[in-house]
């Protein structure tokens, strides 16, 4: 018999996943995407949403498009009255905190609006319990201004949100050349402190097409603007987005990698995950040789030298010859 998709799941779980997903999200789902979500076979789906369709007091609601089929549930007119749960909202009052200064000013507001109007549906006898304080911050150096940048990311969002795509404008390098992109986004994404968007390069007109094997990252504050179009991206493939194991956010050839880092660092190395197939081995001289799998070249020469001396890259040997070139030419400055 062929594996199981989910070994570990049981059928109820699943129900349940799939029955939250549709409630509180009033959007369409492909069978497709919900399949990859639930992480189980679209007959397995289709079963599951014929018993929600059967016992549930919501109607749901099936579209075909291009051989695909689309769901929607359909909620009941009588309204959910949902107890809010402090230990919840202050774990979205420190989610606030720590996002400021990443978001456009104006879109924090609307969190820390919304998280007030929120605590005014808390429970009588809970509401003195909540305690709206300050808990957290987000501190970095050199931090990237997304305030004008507002307009963008909401056409970004909208995309994400209703799968379509869009044209985008991209200007690399400042005052580099200004390039346009047909492009279907799928995820913003933080990474040490600014915002990319993850997507596919498609093709400009017709039915949404990916030109490119990868998708496509972008950082939101070198997009000079976005313009989304009326064209579906719900059959794209979403799988392929999703984070990776190993070293690196931007994705060449995987490679292995070997590094040596002295006693100094060892600790800070050690309590870190940096790929999934790590492997760390102590040394004579009190430090650690870390073995890992790496995605991106120029960010590992970037990730060595941060260490200074601390560091050294043994393996792959190219590699350790171009960062010695590197300090060379660095040398030359002094």
């Amino acid at each position: 018999m062929p594996e199981k998709y989910d070994q570990d799941a049981r059928p109820d779980e699943k129900l349940l996943k799939l029955f939250m997903l549709l409630l509180f999200n009033d959007k369409e789902f492909s069978l497709t995407y919900l399949a990859e979500t639930i992480n189980c076979s679209k007959q397995t789906v289709a079963r599951l949403l014929r018993r929600i369709d059967e016992n549930y007091p919501c109607h749901l609601l099936e579209r075909k498009s291009n051989r695909q089929k689309f769901y929607h549930l359909q909620r009941p007119s009588m309204s959910f009255k949902t107890a809010i749960d402090p230990a919840g909202l202050r774990q979205l009052a420190l989610c606030r905190d720590l996002v400021k200064g990443l978001l456009p000013k104006e879109d924090w507001e609307l969190v820390n609006m919304s998280l007030q109007q929120a605590k005014t549906n808390l429970p009588r006898a809970d509401y003195s319990s909540y305690q709206d304080a300050n808990v957290g911050t987000r501190l970095t150096r050199g931090h990237i201004n997304y305030q004008t940048k507002q307009k963008q990311l909401a056409e970004l969002e909208k995309c994400i949100l209703n799968r379509k795509s869009c044209m985008l404008s991209y200007q690399k390098d400042l005052n580099g050349e200004i390039k346009s992109y047909a492009y279907a986004p799928q995820m913003l994404i933080t990474f040490h402190d600014s915002l990319y968007v993850s997507g596919w390069i498609v093709s400009e007109t017709g039915p949404v097409r990916i030109l490119k094997e990868r998708p496509a990252k972008f950082s939101v504050h070198r997009i000079t603007e976005v313009t989304a179009q009326n064209r579906s991206t719900e059959e794209l493939p979403v799988k392929d987005l999703e984070e990776n194991a190993d070293f690196g956010f931007l994705r060449d050839e995987p490679f292995k990698t070997k590094i040596w880092f002295s006693k100094e660092v060892m600790t800070y190395i050690s309590d870190r995950i940096w790929s999934e197939d790590q492997k760390i081995t102590p040394q004579e001289d009190g430090g650690i040789i870390l073995e890992m799998t790496a995605l991106s070249r120029s960010e590992l020469i970037s990730f060595v030298l941060s260490f200074d001396f601390k560091a050294r890259l043994l393996e792959p040997s190219d590699l350790a010859a171009e960062i010695k070139e590197r300090l060379l030419k660095t040398l030359e400055k002094y």
